[in-house]
């Protein structure tokens, strides 16, 4: 075989020679494989398709999913037929022509303005939404410099400073101001990216209008700086206000706050309504506007309390105190002026709370000190409090307090006490449970001194709920010589919606009968008499247990409740009793008072029965059960069961 036959059979190209009456006279592999057909089958034959092909020359056409071009050499007496396969060509080709759409419609259809730039800032090309942006046409573009067209004349040196930044990092983006064709400005975001065109590099530009968005952020930042109801700064803007003064203040700068406290706030909202109230408000911050000076920051943080910053009051805090007490004799003298609301003339006092000071104080601590003055103002007499150290001290001496009741709790130094109630036989029938605090060292604190506090902090829930296990223990083991024990229960307890179902697991896991805890408090009660206290009251007693008053005679309220609450038992207060057997005046209370109890079938129980003599006057009135006699003051447990075991023992 020929080099030149070689070259012939082993080409890439498909050949095909043909003589002059059209019939096969040689054909390569290439083409064998091109046209899927076999030599043996088309050599020296007249083959419709191969002839067909002649009439493609020049052509691409497709074959069997692949692409040929076909072209024709006449010689002597034949004809040569090239086959060139082109499909990778024809597919990238139509890839780029595919992709150039797409790009084409990307640009047009991208809700931003686009432009496509040289180095030198020239336009190349631009997309419609960069014409309606800035007001121009493509041809007025086209080849001009951008920032002839659209930069402003008082940021000509920003332009180049931003196409420097993006060709050195790569890509940019940046917020900044564009002039449109009729001179007005528009707030963009430009975002730049550097592609590789043609060995160069060119910058797209995004630029996004974005004057919409600012006008939303604006918008929804009012939103969050301002009330709402009164038009006054809120609290989140108040503290980041006060922060940045502080941090940018002067050492010798003295500043100062002022709270102010609407005094019965949710009473006129209760009996006029809220709409009374919001109304009220509004009046009160207009007022506070006319007061103050223009650059006084006003907050409205909460319902019914307004805060004030008032900046550089003087160099000194007696200077800047005066002119505090100067704000607040206007204030007042303006806000205490009778209110018109909706026909309605409202009268109504404020409490001032004070802090003046400087920047060695961070926005927490003067929020905290203010907070403190505020409350004590409330609590005073006097409207207005400034803020001093005696008032820390005495936080921190009620803190210290709370935080040793609340060790105390947690290990186990609440005791109860029991105090014997008998009958007129001296026989010990029940007892009243009485809490004390036990220290290390042996001392007996008084309740007195911390059960305010944990009605404050909300401990006594806890510690009430403990009192009640430990009683229901002592009437779980003497089954059969307590009849019942005494529990006080607080206004805080009956307030907690879920008191009675926790009493009731309590009682039930000792297994004794309910009846024997008898559920105590004051007259009081009936202050706090919403729809959760006579809930918790009447599940306790569907399941059992009794009520009863103490103190009675001395309390709150008149006679009425006695038709209120369905009791079982009063408590006469000690200070009918001490005075017998000589007071004539006592014996006569102590007379009607039996004659009522008996007249709504209640047992009625005096309190602080320490001698013979009394028990005696008392059981000759008529009363049946007397607390205290025996021994005048609570008794440990342990002393007191052992009381209980002697006096069964006698009875025996």
């Amino acid at each position: 075989m020929s080099v030149r036959y070689h070259a012939f059979d082993s080409s890439d190209n498909g050949y095909i020679i043909l003589d002059r009456d059209l019939r096969v006279v040689d054909i390569n592999k290439a083409a064998l494989r091109y046209l899927k057909l076999r030599k043996e089958d088309i050599l020296g034959r007249k083959d419709e398709f191969v002839i067909g092909l002649l009439d493609k020359t020049g052509q691409v056409f497709e074959y069997n999913g692949d692409f040929f071009k076909i072209s024709k050499v006449e010689l002597k007496d034949t004809f040569l037929m090239v086959i060139e396969e082109i499909t990778e060509q024809i597919i990238t080709k139509r890839e780029h022509i595919s992709t150039s759409t797409l790009l084409n419609a990307l640009l047009e259809n991208i809700p931003d303005g686009v432009v496509i730039l040289h180095q030198n800032g020239t336009v190349i090309d631009c997309n419609k939404q960069f014409e309606n942006i800035f007001g121009y046409k493509k041809l007025e573009i086209i080849g001009k410099s951008i920032d002839a067209l659209i930069l402003p004349e008082n940021l000509e040196s920003e332009a180049q400073k931003l196409i420097n930044l993006a060709l050195e990092q790569g890509s940019l983006k940046v917020e900044t101001v564009r002039k449109r064709k009729s001179g007005t400005l528009v707030e963009v975001r430009i975002t730049v990216s550097v592609v590789e065109y043609d060995s160069e590099k060119v910058l797209y530009a995004i630029y996004t209008d974005i004057t919409s968005e600012k006008e939303a952020i604006n918008l929804a930042r009012t939103v969050l700086q301002r009330d709402s109801l009164t038009g006054l700064y809120t609290r989140q803007y108040f503290i980041r206000k006060l922060a940045s003064s502080l941090e940018f203040s002067s050492i010798d700068d003295y500043h100062a706050i002022i709270t102010l406290d609407v005094r019965n706030f949710s009473m006129i909202n209760s009996i006029r309504g809220h709409n009374i109230g919001d109304e009220l408000l509004k009046e009160i911050a207009k007022r506070l506007r006319t007061v103050l000076r223009e650059g006084d920051t006003i907050s409205h943080p909460y319902a019914d309390e307004f805060w004030i910053f008032l900046e550089k009051l003087g160099k000194t805090y007696q200077a800047g105190k005066k002119v505090v007490n100067d704000i607040i004799s206007k204030i007042e003298k303006e806000l205490t002026k009778t209110y018109n609301i909706q026909g309605e003339f409202i009268d109504i006092k404020f409490a001032f709370g004070a802090h003046v000071f400087n920047s060695f104080d961070t926005s927490e601590e003067v929020l905290r000190k203010v907070n403190l003055a505020l409350i004590r103002a409330k609590e005073a007499k006097d409207n207005i409090v400034f803020y001093n150290a005696i008032i820390d001290s005495e936080l921190q001496e009620h803190a210290a307090k709370e935080r040793a009741i609340k060790e105390a709790f947690y290990n186990g130094e609440l005791k109860i006490f029991l105090q014997p109630i008998c009958n007129s036989y001296s026989d010990i029938v029940g007892a009243e449970a009485l809490v004390r605090w036990i220290k290390r060292d042996g001392t007996i604190i008084p309740p007195v001194d911390f059960i305010q506090l944990m009605e404050e902090n909300g401990m006594i829930t806890s510690v009430g709920e403990e009192i009640l296990r430990q009683v229901c223990e002592i009437l779980s083991e003497q089954k059969d010589n307590l009849d019942f024990i005494d529990i006080n229960v607080s206004p805080v307890q009956l307030r907690d919606p879920q008191m009675a179902e926790r009493f009731k697991e309590i009682i039930s896991s000792y297994d004794i009968p309910p009846k024997k805890i008898v559920i105590e408090f004051t007259e009081n009660i009936l202050i706090d008499m919403n729809q959760t206290v006579r809930d918790n009251i009447d599940k306790l007693l569907q399941f059992g247990c009794q009520l009863c008053i103490d103190d009675f005679g001395t309390g709150y309220s008149s006679l009425s409740y006695l038709t209120i609450l369905p009791l079982k038992k009063i408590k006469v207060d000690r200070s009918f009793v001490f005075r017998l057997p000589d007071d004539k005046h006592s014996i006569k209370l102590l007379e009607a008072i039996y004659n009522i109890a008996k007249a709504f079938n209640l047992e009625a129980i005096p309190e602080g029965v320490e001698n013979a003599k009394q028990l005696e006057v008392l059981s000759m009135i008529g009363y049946k059960l007397f607390q205290g006699y025996y021994f005048g003051k609570p008794m440990p447990v342990r002393d007191f069961l052992l009381l209980v075991h002697q006096n069964t023992g006698k009875k025996g």
